[in-house]
């Protein structure tokens, strides 16, 4: 016997009158809507519960992820080459998340475009707190307007844990420059448009982009001259193939205190405990001649809140042992510490303030 549905009985209802057929079918036309929009909603409830199911799940697993983390090692990813203040940060601070955390922690040194590429494989990395990245103040705020196209979004693709330290740009000049403050510097540029030669660690990057702030803002025509990293241009500025750079005081603090250089003036609006003497550009006259570089730990966007609040509570601790503070003062590096709500808020200002600046520049990299 072929099989038949509900709906074939209730739409061939039989032995009835013409009248009445017309009448029942129009009725069971209805009961059959009412049962399809029952379905239908119970379809529709079910599909609910599989998605409430679905995200209780997800959060029951991140739970359970941020309760057995760590359990086993730790990548911190440097976009820098090994040897440099930033690289020297991140394997403290990974001894002592080794130390708290009891598993290993791995530093990787990955340099190239400009950053890029290891903050590009940071943002890539399963959101599990096994993936850390040391951010600068190029990867997180001025590349976004440098490059044509990035591999990552700065903003949306990491959390911040917090910011580690920050160092003011400077004017630091070769000896052999026959002056000796802010003030002389800028009246000898001017009477030798030209001349001077300022280094940086190549086009885009923040000892660039503040040397042609400092540039337009003083009057002057220096000529830049960008080298491929900070090292080969700080080597021709100590052995004075250039007269002048623009570099953060990390950099350039061993050859300020052996004399190789002399240090003009702080791009600060706060004097230095690493280099007390040296004179303020805000208050020479140029307020608005403020820049510094600057590091921070982040982890992947969608890390979970308690990894992120643990790796925070235990950033912040060593940021403020002596330990720390002492061995980041040899390298010059002063601890800023900014509560996250204020990190979020600097960054933001950061990258209006640089993108105006690239802007002005006319400067796009592939």
């Amino acid at each position: 016997m072929r099989g038949h549905s509900i709906r074939d009985e209730i739409e061939r209802p039989s032995n009835l009158p013409t009248s009445q057929s017309i009448s029942t079918k129009c009725y069971c036309r209805a009961t059959w809507k009412h049962i399809k929009r029952e379905n239908a909603i119970l379809i529709d409830r079910r599909r609910l519960l599989l998605w409430i199911s679905a995200f209780i799940g997800q959060g029951l697993s991140a739970a359970a992820l941020a309760q057995d983390w760590p359990s086993r090692a730790i990548v911190i990813l440097v976009p820098f080459p090994a040897g440099g203040s930033a690289d020297l940060s991140a394997r403290l601070l990974a001894e002592d998340l080794k130390a708290v955390f009891g598993q290993p922690v791995i530093v990787e040194n990955k340099p190239g475009a400009g950053g890029n590429l290891a903050a590009a494989e940071a943002a890539r990395a399963e959101p599990d707190g096994y993936t850390l990245f040391i951010g600068t103040n190029g990867t997180q705020t001025i590349n976004q307007s440098l490059y044509r196209q990035l591999p990552f979004d700065p903003a949306a693709d990491f959390a911040a844990v917090a910011m580690v330290w920050s160092a003011p740009h400077l004017l630091v000049i070769h000896p052999s420059v026959p002056v000796r403050s802010l003030e002389e510097f800028i009246a000898y540029a001017r009477a030798h448009p030209g001349l001077l030669s300022y280094g940086s660690s190549g086009i885009g990057s923040s000892t660039h982009l503040f040397g042609e702030m400092f540039k337009a803002r003083a009057d002057i025509d220096i000529v830049h001259v960008p080298y491929r990293g900070q090292g080969p241009a700080l080597d021709d500025l100590i052995a004075g193939r250039i007269g002048v750079m623009f570099p953060i005081v990390p950099d350039i603090i061993g050859a300020i205190r052996a004399d190789e250089v002399r240090a003009l003036a702080l791009a600060s609006t706060e004097a230095s405990g690493v280099l007390p003497d040296v004179p303020l550009m805000p208050r020479l006259g140029y307020p608005d001649l403020v820049a510094s570089a600057w590091i921070a730990l982040y982890a992947p966007a969608q890390t979970p809140a308690t990894v992120i609040e643990r790796l925070r509570t235990q950033t912040e601790a060593l940021m403020a042992s002596a330990d720390f503070i002492a061995r980041m003062k040899q390298v010059g590096i002063e601890i800023h510490e900014m509560r996250p709500e204020e990190f979020t808020a600097f960054t933001q200002d950061e990258r209006s303030r640089w993108a105006k600046v690239i802007a002005s520049l006319g400067l796009r990299l592939q």
